[in-house]
């Protein structure tokens, strides 16, 4: 039988091998990577096939790496590093006000604010073009995973450029008739709508624990848009952000803002793209229309139901 020879990696495989490191499963690298399971499954057999040599052990927990795929997530950090310090440099030298931009946000402004913003900008600059990322998890401005990053954060990354819009506030909300319905109802009584995860945001200022919270939430989604909905529809009290909250007129505030969930609404880029002219000029427009509405965002629109 004829022998067959290990070949060495190529630059394709490094992102398939960092990918499945930094996830620790195949469904999580297939996200990272924009390719399907079945994708990522093939392309990592294929290069332990290839190289002779064992990345990852399969287990109940996840892809494990090995010794080998350790050393190989070290390299390929330090190449991706190189590569990204390479391409803000070539950005950084953009003098023209045209071409993409990659722009992260939460996803409800995503779906009800960004379209109008970005519409009118690229009225002005017909010239760009925008990739809209929803999402509550902050994407890496280093890795250029977004140029601009729309963020309500406590305090922004010590590695990005940006400029404070205002306050961003949260508060609680329901439908009149369920807030009518419950009004004689101590507030740990009443049923909830969260956004998945955000149960220990009320403890210990709604609920003493997370137990205590988990008997009072009846529904829970990942996408905000949803609980906000079901809200409206009369399920139970809806714990948002105010600019989603204090725009929808089938709600009403239940609280005041809650004050130990403040943060601050930004608008950032990393600093070696703040001199990029179509970044640059994307963030200048974002700031004034951002500040134009920052009673919104800031929570001075509604007050709460008597």
């Amino acid at each position: 039988m004829p022998t067959t020879t290990a070949q060495g990696l190529e630059w394709s495989d490094l992102s398939v091998i960092l990918a499945i490191c930094r996830a620790e499963s195949l469904y999580g690298a297939a996200r990272i990577l924009g390719q399907t399971h079945s994708t990522v499954f093939r392309k990592i057999t294929s290069i332990e096939e290839k190289t002779g040599v064992r990345f990852f052990d399969r287990t109940r927990r996840g892809y494990v790496m090995t010794d080998a795929g350790r050393t190989a997530m070290e390299y390929a950090e330090r190449v991706e590093s190189e590569f990204h310090a390479l391409s803000l440099e070539v950005l950084g030298q953009d003098k023209e006000l045209r071409g993409r931009i990659r722009v992260t946000s939460p996803e409800a402004f995503a779906e009800e604010h960004a379209p109008g913003i970005i519409s009118r900008f690229c009225a002005r600059y017909p010239e760009t073009q925008i990739d809209l990322i929803p999402g509550h998890g902050a994407m890496d401005l280093n890795r250029r995973e977004a140029e601009v990053a729309i963020r309500a954060t406590k305090s922004p990354p010590e590695t990005s450029f940006g400029k404070r819009v205002c306050d961003f506030r949260f508060a609680l909300y329901a439908s009149p008739a369920y807030l009518a319905k419950t009004n004689e109802l101590p507030l740990t009584e009443r049923k909830f709508c969260l956004i998945d995860g955000t149960i220990g945001w009320l403890v210990p200022h709604i609920w003493k624990s997370k137990e205590e919270g988990e008997r009072s939430v009846v529904f829970q989604c990942r996408a905000s848009r949803a609980v906000q909905n079901a809200s409206a529809e009369g399920i139970g009290i809806a714990f948002l952000p105010c600019y989603v909250g204090d725009a929808d007129d089938r709600l009403e505030r239940a609280s005041e803002t809650l004050d130990h969930l403040d943060m601050e609404f930004w608008v950032l880029t990393h600093p070696d793209l703040k001199n990029t002219a179509r970044v640059r000029a994307f963030m200048t427009h974002l700031y004034g229309e951002l500040t134009a509405q920052a009673d919104l965002f800031s929570g001075m629109r509604k007050t709460p139901r008597p």
